[in-house]
């Protein structure tokens, strides 16, 4: 496993999985051009490391995690499902499973404290040579962004950490943020955040708000900071726990916050509770901008930089994009929790296009009539499915990456009268297609006719 971003962009060159652009590269539009087109290629393409980024003398790299190899890779595996594994494994040694503090409870398991971080000496360090944020390569990726004020470039991929008053817990996630001003950041953070519940403590005492955003680092803590983890569980450890080895941090210069070792860039400063800015809009996932909106607001008040700094960004849009990818290391680590839930459960599938609508298509063992029903109510009680637009189940025969397949069942095997559930008052639908009403024997060829045509198939002359 690599634990530097340097080190993962060898390892994937090593693998013939990046490209380097040479030539010189507009930061306004042009590099997210060229990285969605790329996107768009058969598996994802390739990763890009833009060398000579128009009036900055800092590389950037896109699409580093976009397909399922590099995801894999980032996280030193080799496939997907060693996720679930690892997954099942750690809950196995929960015990009673109690999701609704399931986040103490794998907390205190020595199986997971042991990828605690260690502490380390900073690869980063203080540099004259930057003094704000207009000196980094970060990009507009597209013609709209930030046109209500006309600042159009975001940090995409920046680790954001934040902590309670007492810094006894602290937070990691993956927020776009707003260049706004030469030290300032406009962060778009979602209601019930990590980072949001923060603020909401720090406004209660009418305290200013420590803030870091790393960028690079290990690639493992993208990924953590990335999901959607239960509770107050550790982003950091469970990025060791995802790599199988504890990552290593440092304490900040400025703020009580500890952020990765290996970091390119390290950004510090404060957030001043009642203080936003209309942030946006911003070219989403959906194929539309998401509008502008109030947004908290980050004073930088400290830089400091890798010498030689790579700037890794992530380009959202129409999928599948990069992040489409990275959703499939959620999915593999949702199912064992899923499970604990409804021992049902045999699978998920959470199709690229649907990745950020939390929805999904989920495969049932031996499905009984009402069993859609009362799995589907559950899980929209679950933040994860809370906000989800469609659920769709299945029988356990049906693969459920299989969207051809899927579609084929749905329509065929549900009734809109009986077998759509509707929760009107959210917009959401769950569709048992699972066909455990129906009473009509399955089509099948017996063994015998299987194996003559085996045996015979050279004699047909078919290609």
């Amino acid at each position: 496993m690599q634990h530097d971003l340097r080190l993962f962009i060898a390892l994937l060159q090593e693998e013939s999985e990046l490209s380097t652009v040479s030539v010189e590269v507009d930061t306004k539009l042009e590099i997210a051009a060229v990285t969605d087109r790329i996107c768009k290629q058969p598996d994802g393409g390739k990763a890009l490391l833009f060398l000579r980024p128009k009036g900055y003398d800092f590389a950037v790299a896109t699409n580093l995690f976009g397909s399922y190899k590099r995801s894999s890779l980032a996280l030193g595996i080799k496939n997907m499902g060693q996720l679930t594994d690892k997954m099942t494994d750690l809950l196995h040694l929960v015990y009673p499973f109690n999701l609704q503090n399931i986040d103490t409870q794998i907390s205190n398991l020595a199986e997971f404290n042991k990828f605690k971080p260690f502490h380390s000496k900073p690869l980063w360090e203080k540099d004259k040579t930057v003094s704000t944020l207009y000196d980094f390569p970060f990009l507009q990726n597209w013609n709209g962004d930030g046109s209500n004020s006309g600042n159009p470039r975001y940090i995409t991929l920046g680790e954001i950490f934040t902590a309670n008053p007492d810094s006894s817990t602290q937070n990691c996630g993956i927020y776009r943020a707003q260049v706004i001003g030469a030290n300032q950041l406009a962060i778009h953070w979602g209601k019930n955040s990590g980072a949001a519940c923060h603020l909401t403590l720090h406004e209660k005492l009418n305290k200013n708000m420590p803030v870091a955003i790393t960028l690079g680092g290990d690639p493992s803590l993208i990924f953590s900071a990335m999901m959607p983890l239960p509770g107050n569980l550790d982003e950091v450890t469970f990025a060791g726990f995802l790599q199988n080895l504890p990552l290593n941090v440092s304490p900040c210069h400025t703020t009580p916050l500890y952020v990765p070792s290996t970091a390119e860039v390290l950004l510090e400063g404060f957030v001043v509770p009642g203080e936003s800015f209309n942030e946006g809009p911003f070219g989403n996932y959906t194929g539309h901008y998401a509008p502008t909106g109030p947004a908290p607001v980050m004073h930088i008040t400290s830089i400091s930089i890798r010498p030689d700094a790579i700037i890794p960004s992530t380009i959202v849009g129409v999928p599948p994009m990069e992040d489409s990818w990275m959703a499939n290391a959620w999915e593999r680590i949702l199912l064992p929790f899923l499970q604990k839930i409804h021992p049902e459960i045999i699978n998920i599938h959470i199709p690229i296009q649907w990745s950020f609508h939390k929805s999904a298509i989920i495969s049932l063992e031996s499905p009984l009539p009402g069993m859609v029903r009362e799995i589907s109510s559950n899980l929209w009680k679950l933040s994860w499915f809370a906000n989800s637009k469609i659920l769709i189940f299945v029988s356990s025969e049906i693969p459920v990456e299989q969207s051809g397949t899927v579609s084929w069942k749905a329509i065929n095997e549900f009734n809109p009268r009986h077998d759509m559930i509707i929760n009107a008052d959210n917009n959401r639908i769950a569709v048992d297609a699972t066909g455990c009403r129906l009473q009509k024997p399955s089509i099948q060829r017996g063994g015998d006719i299987d194996s003559l045509i085996s045996n015979r198939w050279s004699e047909y002359g078919l290609a």
